[in-house]
Parts: structure tokens; sequence; C-alpha cells
């Protein structure tokens, strides 16, 4: 039997889920569900139904669409749970049942040991740590096969970006790096909290361990863009419209790049402050910063121009997830 990790960034846009082997960590399976749940209906076409069966899940004896069937078929404006405390929610459990059953598929055989890795904001982690440890331990051990077990690993978002700098791909330490003698810092910029974190010779400044709002300032600023040129503000469109800078009209593109930028403003100018007033002058001491997060794109370009030590990876909204993702191989390798 396989020993698995399994990291799921539970971001309030998007469930970024990575797994993999032990016996094969560079071949991940890799997916996103959108973060959208709604109680399930019937579905008359045949086709819609036998996809969206898929993505319903039943907890409690009550059934959910979750992902792009909710997000379709509830015409959703917003995403669920934009709230402190909705790891303790149906929807929240729901989504992460759904990532689960979608991981166990994509292994033939069910794996021995299972290690969870999922984050919470840095502002949220102290407090809610263990509730979310607890709420997870008891959602998915009553789904263990007999023979297997579980391990669930819950951190700040924030550290992600350390560990995929510091580990490697396959869960071994990363010789190139020595974060005993090095000082890092991270601005993880996520939908519902931007987080940020300082790594200084190996200890976490529990100062810099903060977060202020997230990309959903943007979502609003837009959706009311787009409300007051009378253009639709469905959540597509509006993730469209963050994410392309276009959204179609009628059957045709049209361009809200304007938009967006005017949107996104506000939001970088705060950023830009807090990361001023946690790193301050010893921004330029520090050997980098890495960006990270779904709205890392938006923002990595205006950050560089500030911080020259600025870094971040290929993808940079899977910065967290795969920091998870190496954290989960890193521990199954220790235990």
């Amino acid at each position: 039997m396989e020993n698995l990790s399994i990291a799921i960034d539970g971001g309030h846009s998007m469930f970024k889920v990575l797994a993999t082997s032990l016996a094969s960590p560079e071949k991940r399976f890799s997916f996103q569900i959108p973060t959208v749940v709604m109680p399930a209906i019937a579905l008359t076409n045949e086709q819609t139904r036998q996809k969206a069966e898929l993505e319903t899940i039943e907890l409690d004896g009550r059934r959910f669409f979750v992902g792009e069937t909710a997000l379709r078929q509830g015409r959703s404006e917003v995403y669920t749970g934009q709230n402190a405390d909705w790891i303790e929610s149906p929807q929240h459990d729901a989504l992460v049942l759904g990532a689960w059953r979608k991981a166990m598929q994509a292994f033939g055989n069910p794996p021995a040991r299972i290690h969870l890795v999922m984050g919470l904001p840095a502002k949220f982690v102290g407090a809610q740590r263990d509730t979310l440890r607890n709420r997870i331990l008891g959602l998915l051990t009553p789904r263990l096969v007999p023979g297997q077990t579980l391990k669930v690993i819950i951190q700040s978002q924030a550290d992600a970006p350390l560990q995929w700098l510091s580990i490697q791909p396959n869960g071994n330490p990363n010789p190139q790096r020595d974060l005993d003698n090095e000082a890092w810092g991270v601005i993880e910029i996520g939908h519902y909290t931007t987080d940020f974190a300082l790594s200084d010779r190996g200890a976490m400044m529990e100062y810099a361990a903060v977060s202020c709002a997230g990309m959903n300032l943007v979502y609003d600023a837009i959706s009311n863009a787009l409300a007051r040129a009378k253009l639709p503000t469905s959540l597509d469109v509006v993730e469209a419209a963050v994410h392309k800078g276009s959204i179609k009209h009628f059957g045709e593109l049209v361009d809200v790049s304007q938009m967006l930028r005017a949107s996104t403003a506000g939001f970088e100018a705060m950023v830009m402050d807090e990361a001023n007033r946690l790193f301050g002058q010893k921004a330029a001491a520090l050997d980098g910063i890495i960006v990270g997060g779904g709205g890392a794109a938006l923002l990595l370009n205006g950050l560089k121009q500030r911080y020259r030590n600025a870094v971040s990876s290929a993808e940079p909204r899977m910065v967290v997830v795969e920091g998870f993702c190496r954290l989960g191989l890193l521990s199954l390798l220790q235990s």
C-alpha cells in the first residue's frame, strides 16, 4: 500500500489540491474546486445530472453540489464562506469531502498512510488550529478503510512558501537552502486574507505573523465597476475580469483591464503599506521575499519594483499548496 501526501489550500475562492505518493513523489495529481456550495437540487437533463453526481456530496443526510456544478446551478455572485469561522460550517465540510474523494479516486489502491496538510490565515491559526484539525479528523476518520492511518497537519498559510523554498519536490530538505542562516519574508495574497510572515535565522517572527484584507476587495470593486457599466456581475464573469482582464458580453470580448487596474489600486496600496510596516528597512537585508497566492499575479510586478529581492514560482497561485505537499512528503519520510 502506498503512502500519500495530500495538500489542500482551502482558499475562499478556490480549493487547490495536490496529491502525491511517497513512491513516486515527482508525480503530482492536481485539481481545483471553486469555493462554491449549494444544496443539491433535482436536475432533469441526464447528461447534466451524471456530471453533477461527480460534484455531489452527501453529509449528515443532506446533499450538496460543490465546485463548478454549484457555481452554474446556483447562479452564484459570491464565493461561499466569506467569514472567519466558516471552517466550522457544513459547506466547508462538503468542499473538504469533495477534495478528499477526488484525491482518493486518483490512486488505484487505498494508501496505507495519509498525511493531509491544510492551512489557516496567519491571524486565525493560533485560535483555530485545533478546531480545524479535530473537525477534519472527525470528518475523514470514518471514511478510512481498515489498515489506513491519517495524520492531519494544520499550519499558517504564510509558512507554506518557506516550505516550498526549503523542501525539495520529493520531500527531502533542499541542500541549497539553510533557513537557520537566512532571512526570508513572505507575502501570501489570498482571496479572504493577505498573510505575512518573516523567518529570521530559523525563527518565525511573531510580530510579522499578521493578515490584512485579501483579493475579495478587488472582486467587490470590479463587480461594482461592471454594474455601473451595465455589464453582467455573476461570479464567473467577475472571475474572468480579475484573471483575464476581459469578459464575454453578447458573444464578444470586452476589455475591462482599465476597470481592473482602478479596482486593484487601493488593494495594492494597502498590501504595500502593510509590507513596508512589517519589513521596513529590514527588507533590503533579507535573502528574499516570497510572493504567492491567488492574487500574486496582479501584484507581483509592483512588489518586485518595491523589493528587488521579491521572488515567486512559475505558478504563484500554487506556491502554498505545493509547500503543503512537500511538507506532507517530508513528514512521511520522517515518520
